[in-house]
């Protein structure tokens, strides 16, 4: 399954603005290598956190960030910056419908699913309620996620080695 440029744009124009999230006169110069980069970093963030410290909390968010990072990053080179939480929600949704609407219906409900699975892990880093099975199989599924998102709408996209990343990803 191949979409197009103008396909995938009109579908994050759609979900920003139904989150009515207005672009920026600062969004020229917002790069989507940046939130690929920042993806890849919080990926590596959270396998640390769950790994070395246990901190589930922390690894959670991480993971939950892999997640939004990515659809930041899809977005971005389909010309749409995102610049509200809901949008990320929003943006992801349109995705997914445009999958669905391309006749892979369990994909479509796969990426919704999987979607969810990051929400959770989000409002863990808030509630602290999963145990370390729950936080690494839901990291897992962030992983799986991100990548196959990128495949789908930004399969050209850099290696992971030359995006740029952050300072720190240990906060």
């Amino acid at each position: 399954m191949a979409f197009t440029h103008d396909d995938i744009a009109a579908a994050v124009a759609r979900g920003l603005v139904a989150a009515s999230d207005q672009a920026q006169p600062e969004d020229a110069g917002r790069m989507p290598e940046k939130y690929a980069g920042l993806s890849h970093d919080f990926r590596a963030s959270a396998w640390k956190h769950l790994r070395e410290d246990g901190d589930l909390p922390q690894a959670s968010n991480k993971a939950w960030a892999t997640v939004a990072e990515t659809i930041k990053a899809v977005s971005a080179q389909h010309a749409g910056v995102i610049h509200a939480h809901r949008s990320i929600w929003l943006v992801h949704r349109e995705l997914a419908d445009l999958v669905g609407e391309s006749g892979d219906a369990d994909m479509a409900i796969w990426l919704r699913n999987s979607f969810g699975v990051a929400r959770m892990l989000h409002s863990n880093f808030y509630e602290d309620e999963a145990d370390a099975g729950d936080v690494s199989a839901g990291l897992a599924l962030c992983e799986e996620l991100s990548d196959r998102l990128y495949e789908l709408f930004w399969p050209d996209r850099p290696q992971d080695e030359t995006l740029p990343t952050m300072r720190s990803t240990d906060d």
